[in-house]
Formats: structure tokens, C-alpha cells, sequence
């Protein structure tokens, strides 16, 4: 039959299709969907066995693991724990993790931080010992901008990140700088971007998002980021500064599902990481089945490797050309029959 044929053309052409299409996503990928989820869960789980609470909350709130989730907030919360941590973040201005900055940014904000880190670098520098200078600025900015809150916030984090080793150099001397110019008006536009991602993520973690800004321009960056994506620690820590400029939110969750190697991914290629941005694909789903054909062909590319792309070429080509042969054949002339007279 005809309709044989043209099966197994059909087939044989499949075949080259699928190692064609395998051909052209490794040439123009890699890709996000390729990546296998991250395993946020079991991840949460190995930083509460290592003692870092903060991480496992920050893991289990990105991958909705709620009994860990339960777990990591329990090991942050204990009371005796919080009351000396909490204490010494107030009395030195000094914190080991997120509890002492908080109340240590509590005191900057009723003044009594910034008198006191006045008082202990004059006393460093009376004793002919280095003095810290960003603090100085911080704190001289802190009383001159008593009254604006959100600055005063920002300028509070800004010190908390300091002690830490957090704030980058970049940073710390351009607010150097405009205290010593007196420059009030940009200094209080930094600070109030600081305060903003105080106001997003708490002094303690946001005394981390600010590690990824070296100056004014990429605070700012950082604190629209922190604003508006999902888990933008997890994000920064993955991506590092290039996660602040993922405005593509579905690049962004579909990346941050799949772990560091998908946020680095996305930030290195762009739009260019997803699969579903690939015009050539979503042109392809349409004209097959609507919109439904998309995601299958997504799954299908997701999990597709080679030797599972040349089996199925295989076996395609394979029924493809046994169909073609099993159609009708083109039948032999007959010969004349010569009847022979008696």
C-alpha cells in the first residue's frame, strides 16, 4: 500500500528530525530545563547537621520544605542562646551572626551605637592605634542624619556589615568620602538603599545582600533585586553580583529551582538560557498542538541524552525503512503466451 510508504518516510524523516533537533540544542545550549532540580531539601538538612541555621532556613524557604523548615527555625530560636547573643551585639557593637546584628543595629538606631563607636575609635586613635575610618564616617553620619529613619536604618546596617568583613571596599570608600565632603544628600540616597533591603530581609541577611555592592550604583541594583525576587540570597550567593540583573522572573525561578548551576547559567547566557525564550521551539509547539506540545517537547529535551537520542533515531529509521519495503512492489510485465499450431 501507498500509505505504508509514506509512513515510513515519515519515520525515517523523524529520525533525522530528532538527531538534527539534539544537534542544534547542543550547538545553541545549554539550557536551564536540562538541569536536574536541586535537591533543596536534603541541602537544608546538611547545613542543620553542620550548625548553620541561617542557611537552612534560607534553603528550606526557597524549596517550600516545611518540617525543615520547622527544625531550622527551632535551632535559631533558642531563648538563652538569643538573650547573650543579643547582649553583646548592644554592649561592643560586634555580632557572630544574625541575632547580635539585629540588636546591635537596635542601638545604632537610637543613637547610642553611633556615640559609642565614636567614643571607641577616638580612643583607638588616642592610643596611637589604627582607627577605622568608615566606621567614623558611618557613625558621624548616623547623628547628622538622626531624623531620617530609613537613612538611619541603612547607616546602621552599613556599620553591622562592616564588622563583618562585609562591606565592600568600593563601597565603604565612597561613604569615606562623602562624609568627609559633607555630601549629605547622595550619602543619605546610599543609605536609604541599604535601609531598603534591611526593610526586605532583616538585619540579619541583609547585612549579607550587601557583600554584592561595590558602589552606589550596584547597591541600588542589589536593593531593587532584593525588592522584588524570590529567595534573592540564595540568588546572589549562587549568582553572585550578575543575579541582581536577572529581571526575567520566569529565567529567575525556573533557575533558582535548579541550584547554583542554574542561576550561573542564567546569569552567563541571558534570556538566552531558557528554552522556552527559543522562538524555533515555541513556533514548532504551536503549529503541532496548541500550547500543550510545548511542554511536552520541553520534557522530552529536558531528559534526552545522546544515547537515548541516537536508540530512538535507530529504531525509528529502522521501522521507517521495513514499512517502506513492505509496500507494493511494481508487478512484471507479462510475456506474451505463443500458442503453437498442431
Amino acid at each position: 500500500m501507498v500509505l505504508r510508504r509514506v509512513l515510513g518516510l515519515a519515520l525515517v524523516a523523524a529520525a533525522v528530525g530528532v538527531v538534527a533537533g539534539k544537534l542544534w540544542l547542543d550547538a545553541s545550549g545549554p539550557y536551564v530545563e536540562a538541569l536536574p532540580p536541586y535537591p533543596f531539601c536534603g541541602a537544608v538538612r546538611a547545613e542543620l547537621a553542620a550548625g548553620r541555621a541561617m542557611e537552612a532556613i534560607e534553603l528550606a524557604e526557597a524549596g517550600g520544605c516545611d518540617e525543615e523548615l520547622a527544625a531550622a527555625r527551632a535551632e535559631w530560636d533558642r531563648l538563652g542562646a538569643v538573650f547573650q547573643r543579643c547582649v553583646s551585639g548592644v554592649w561592643t557593637g560586634r555580632a557572630e551572626d544574625g541575632v547580635g546584628v539585629a540588636c546591635a543595629v537596635a542601638s545604632d538606631l537610637v543613637v547610642f551605637g553611633d556615640v559609642r563607636d565614636l567614643t571607641r575609635q577616638a580612643g583607638r586613635w588616642l592610643r596611637g592605634e589604627d582607627a577605622d575610618e568608615v566606621l567614623v564616617a558611618l557613625s558621624a553620619a548616623g547623628i547628622a542624619l538622626t531624623f531620617a529613619p530609613q537613612v538611619g536604618a541603612g547607616n546602621d546596617l552599613l556599620k553591622a556589615a562592616r564588622r563583618a568583613g562585609a562591606l565592600g571596599e568600593g563601597l565603604a570608600r565612597s561613604v569615606v568620602r562623602l562624609a568627609r565632603e559633607r555630601a549629605w544628600r547622595p550619602l543619605a540616597g546610599l543609605l536609604s538603599d541599604a535601609g531598603r533591603i534591611g526593610v526586605k530581609l532583616g538585619p540579619a541577611r541583609a547585612t549579607r545582600a550587601l557583600a554584592y555592592a561595590d558602589d552606589a550604583d550596584e547597591l541600588a541594583r542589589v536593593a531593587r533585586f532584593v525588592e522584588t525576587a524570590p529567595s534573592p540570597l540564595l540568588g546572589l550567593k549562587w549568582g553572585g553580583k550578575g543575579a541582581a540583573r536577572l529581571t526575567d522572573e520566569a529565567l529567575y525561578a525556573e533557575a533558582l529551582a535548579r541550584g547554583p548551576a542554574g542561576v550561573e547559567l542564567a546569569v552567563r547566557r541571558g534570556a538566552r538560557a531558557l528554552l522556552a525564550r527559543q522562538p524555533l521551539v515555541v513556533t514548532l509547539a504551536k503549529a503541532v498542538y496548541g500550547g500543550n506540545a510545548r511542554a511536552l517537547v520541553e520534557l522530552v529535551l529536558r531528559r534526552a541524552t545522546w544515547p537515548w537520542v541516537a536508540g530512538a533515531a535507530a529504531v525509528l529509521a529502522l521501522l521507517g525503512a521495513a514499512l517502506y519495503r513492505s509496500g507494493p512492489r511494481p508487478r512484471a510485465a507479462r510475456r506474451p503466451v505463443l500458442h503453437s499450431r498442431a
